[in-house]
């Protein structure tokens, strides 16, 4: 018996529609993965997150997607944890973790179950978080990130610091690495994987490190020893290519090193510490280059006469680093002075500087022209509310977008450029998943700067923004309007990834709850459909665009969660004997 994929009729009323995908054998290997796939968090390695291979989704028939199937099924009995991150698709079958009720899940192209495999019994308990301060929910053991499938394995890593690699046809464990054991080099207590791996130069390669940002809530805390790092592993064994680590080793000071801000004084026994990388890498095959960024210090360097700074170069940066070595190449740093962690306010009025504005975006990797030349950048974004074009080759700063420069208070005061696409706050500013089309970039933003005070107020709002890719000209802004109802009073953040294919761009809406089709050529609406409590940005392949629902962060706390597929009429799944 050999199953075989068919669809109904095409959205036109035309011939049918083939799904295109091959019925997965366990006994048989994998169909290989091509670029109609979204085999990981940002569908590439050079961080486009850009389908180029999808025909069938266009801006004349997004209009007519709806829901093709969701799982669990709303109504039955089966509940999941919440889906934090972007699902991975390959062959029209869906890979995405939980991060409540720790779980990692395969599904079939009908929405159906493969196979799951339980993370509870195959992690160590790890530290709990301290209880108190924004958002602090415990999801130890929990996946916050994308997996990255490739033609016989499926490789992600958990909030306990472990990375695991299983296989895609059962899923079954291959290997897992845990860098909070001793057998991992220079490993934390508190390592943790909030990035998501790329395969490059035959290596798996994903950033992680200490993240300590919650543990001086704890007075007793002694803070801090983690830092963070990018580890490449060999895809068969696990074994450690190499791992490059960010900063220097954080050291005991010979006198405890204290920081006075607007929420008190805080003292230092350990520094310089760099939290962990939550940037997922990008990789420029013809130079042999990985890029990154960086999270901010939790705790301070130790001045000297010749360098009195207390941050380090490497908090917020975008860093490169050799593919074949982990050697480093350079480091750019985007937002100085940055020093924090969840005991520390978000904007330090004595220095008038914004606090928490690391580097989450993927450096994407693409060219723009200048004079008759093409130059090769990275385009980045952070939560200081920027866009940066840097040289790819030196790390120098091309172009940025403006920042805003007043206090967290809202209306704002002065007036903010109108150029800029996002205010900074712990939560705001770009996040991650800025998207690449080949020709422009598509940057998402969330306002929340009365975060930064003791007393906030809703987040004052959200956006998808369009700019040529040198950022000389901005094309469009989809701008979120605000929303007020009797529970809420305020903006609509857009904070998870921005996910491009063929004309069309898709993201979601953190207070409304949408997954919203923009046409990429004129930012005009096309399709919005209420998803549920969401955090998690889309993926699109094969004529279907999937979003997982729930949330552990943010204004609204759902912690079960769904995965939704959504696709043209009469574009069915079905599997039949042949």
């Amino acid at each position: 018996m050999t199953l075989v994929a068919t669809a109904g009729c095409g959205a036109q009323g035309s011939a049918p529609l083939a799904v295109n995908y091959v019925a997965e054998d366990i006994d048989s290997k994998p169909p290989p993965i091509t670029d109609e796939d979204w085999p990981t968090y940002n569908h590439d390695d050079k961080g486009w997150r850009f389908n180029n291979g999808e025909s069938r989704l266009t801006a004349k028939n997004a209009s007519t997607l709806g829901l093709k199937w969701r799982f669990p099924p709303e109504g039955g009995e089966l509940k999941i944890g919440v889906v934090h991150a972007t699902p991975s698709v390959v062959n029209s079958h869906a890979y995405f973790g939980t991060a409540t009720d720790p779980a990692f899940y395969k599904l079939k192209p009908d929405g159906t179950l493969a196979w799951v495999y339980r993370l509870n019994q195959a992690t160590p308990q790890g530290k709990i978080l301290p209880q108190g301060g924004p958002n602090l929910i415990d999801v130890d053991n929990g996946v916050m990130t994308s997996a990255l499938v490739t033609d016989d394995a499926v490789y992600f890593g958990n909030s306990s610091g472990v990375f695991f690699a299983l296989d895609r046809l059962t899923g079954q464990e291959k290997w897992k690495v845990d860098t909070r054991g001793e057998g991992f080099p220079g490993h934390h207590p508190i390592n943790i994987f909030n990035a998501s791996a790329i395969l490059a130069d035959g290596k798996v390669i994903v950033g992680g490190g200490g993240y300590e940002h919650p543990y001086p809530v704890d007075p007793n805390y002694e803070c801090c020893t983690g830092r963070g790092f990018v580890v490449a592993f060999d895809p068969d064994s696990g074994d450690v290519v190499w791992k490059y680590e960010v900063g220097e080793k954080p050291k005991p000071f010979p006198d405890p090193i204290s920081i006075t801000d607007d929420y008190g004084k805080h003292t230092y026994k350990y520094g310089p510490s760099t939290s962990s990388v939550w940037s997922t890498p990008s990789y420029d095959q013809e130079s042999g280059t990985i890029f990154f960024g960086t999270d901010v210090n939790n705790s301070p360097r130790r001045p000297t006469e010749e360098n009195p700074r207390l941050d380090s170069a490497y908090s917020a940066a975008v860093v490169a680093v050799d593919v074949a070595t982990g050697k480093e190449k350079w480091v750019r740093q985007v937002h100085e002075g940055d020093i924090f962690n969840h005991s520390m306010s978000g904007y330090d009025s004595n220095t008038d500087r914004y606090k928490d504005c690391s580097v989450g975006d993927t450096p994407k990797i693409y060219s723009i022209q200048q004079g008759d030349s093409n130059r090769k950048v990275v385009g980045v974004g952070c939560k200081n509310g920027c866009f940066y074009v840097i040289d790819a080759g030196d790390g120098s700063i091309i172009a940025q977008t403006p920042m805003y420069q007043g206090r967290p208070q809202y209306p704002l005061k002065p007036k903010p450029d109108p150029r800029m696409i996002a205010l900074p706050s712990v939560i705001g500013g770009i996040q991650t998943g800025c998207g690449y089309d080949g020709r422009n970039v598509f940057t998402n933003g969330i306002d929340w700067v009365t975060l930064n005070t003791r007393s906030p107020l809703s987040p004052e709002g959200g956006r998808v923004v369009s700019l040529n890719g040198d950022l000389s000209r901005e094309r469009w802004r989809h701008e979120r309007p605000r929303i007020e109802v009797p529970q809420y009073t305020g903006g609509d953040p857009v904070g998870a990834g921005v996910a491009l294919a063929n004309g069309i761009a898709a993201f979601t809406t953190t207070v409304s709850e949408q997954l919203v089709i923009l046409d990429t050529s004129s930012g005009a609406k096309l399709r919005e459909i209420h998803v549920g409590t969401v955090w998690s940005g889309p993926s699109i392949s094969r004529g279907r665009v999937y979003v997982g629902t729930g949330s552990i962060l943010f204004l609204k706390k759902e912690l079960e969660g769904s995965v939704q597929c959504y696709g043209l009429p009469n574009e069915d799944v079905r599997q039949v004997e042949k």
